[in-house]
């Protein structure tokens, strides 16, 4: 795509919320309770989040643990917002960007024990998927985990009529109310 937000909307920003389900401590517990194996803690433990938003819930991992936590959001206010919270909390164990998933492959980055995104898998292009399963292989740790989660229906459908109203607000509202305070302006 010729737009640098590459289909990406960025209007708006993200809902400011905490996901515990990105939590690779809630993560190893999930697993050892299924029966599954999970890297054990360490000292060198890193993660990966891919989509942060406002960057609640990264934040709030890397100042409760000992581990990093690195993440990319394409738009620059998430990054600017995640970046002022971590700072107020004088966290140094959060990292970042604002870099497209492509960019993020470019990076000299270190291994993860986990990969989460949360949301996005289902609302971007199959060429970002594709930039998104490179990624995976090429920082995550043998062994370590992805977490992938989507908004579909039906989980999203009694949303759905509410979403569809505030692209129409956005796509013709905004307009509309400017052009009729300029015809009453005139008058």
């Amino acid at each position: 795509m010729n737009e640098w937000n590459e289909g990406y909307f960025t209007g708006s920003s993200y809902n400011f919320g905490y996901f515990r389900e990105l939590n690779p401590v809630y993560m190893r517990f999930i697993l050892n309770a299924r029966g599954l194996a999970a890297l054990p803690p360490s000292k060198d433990e890193r993660h990966l989040e891919l989509g942060y938003g406002q960057g609640v819930s990264l934040n709030i991992h890397a100042a409760s643990n000992d581990a990093e936590y690195y993440g990319t959001d394409f738009n620059p206010a998430h990054a600017a917002g995640a970046e002022e919270l971590r700072a107020a909390t004088g966290n140094d164990k959060a990292f970042f960007f604002d870099d497209s998933f492509d960019e993020l492959l470019q990076r000299d980055l270190p291994k993860f024990d986990s990969v989460s995104f949360h949301g996005i898998w289902s609302w971007i292009s199959e060429e970002n998927r594709k930039h998104i399963v490179e990624i995976i292989r090429k920082f995550l740790k043998p062994g370590g985990v992805v977490y992938n989660s989507y908004n579909c229906l039906p989980g999203w459908a009694p949303m759905s009529v509410l979403r569809e109203l505030l692209a129409l607000y956005r796509t013709y509202g905004g307009g509309m109310g400017t052009m009729w305070k300029r015809r009453w302006a005139a008058r």
